[in-house]
C-alpha cells in the first residue's frame, strides 16, 4: 500500500448534508481519511495511491458534494 495525501481548496461554507456525506467517504475503497480545516476552506485527503488516482479521488469527493477547486501544495514536515 502506498498512502497519499492532498489538499484541496473547497468553495464553503459547506452544509450538513455535505459535512455527513464527508463522513462517508472514508467507507470508500482507498479513500482512508478526509479532513477539513473550514478555517482554510481546505480538504485534506489520505488514500492508498495502489487502489485509486488522484484524479478518482478528486471525482469521489466531488461527487459526495464537496465543491473542491484549487488544489494546494501540502507542507513538508519539519524535523
Amino acid at each position: 500500500m502506498t498512502y497519499l495525501e492532498v489538499r484541496y481548496r473547497y468553495a464553503g461554507p459547506l452544509t450538513a448534508a455535505q459535512l455527513a456525506r464527508v463522513g462517508e467517504l472514508a467507507g470508500h475503497y482507498g479513500i482512508l481519511r478526509v479532513h477539513l480545516d473550514e478555517a482554510e476552506s481546505t480538504a485534506r485527503i489520505l488514500y492508498d495511491a495502489s487502489r485509486l488516482r488522484e484524479s478518482e479521488v478528486v471525482h469521489w469527493v466531488r461527487r459526495a458534494g464537496i465543491p473542491l477547486t484549487a488544489k494546494v501544495a501540502v507542507r513538508p514536515a519539519v524535523a
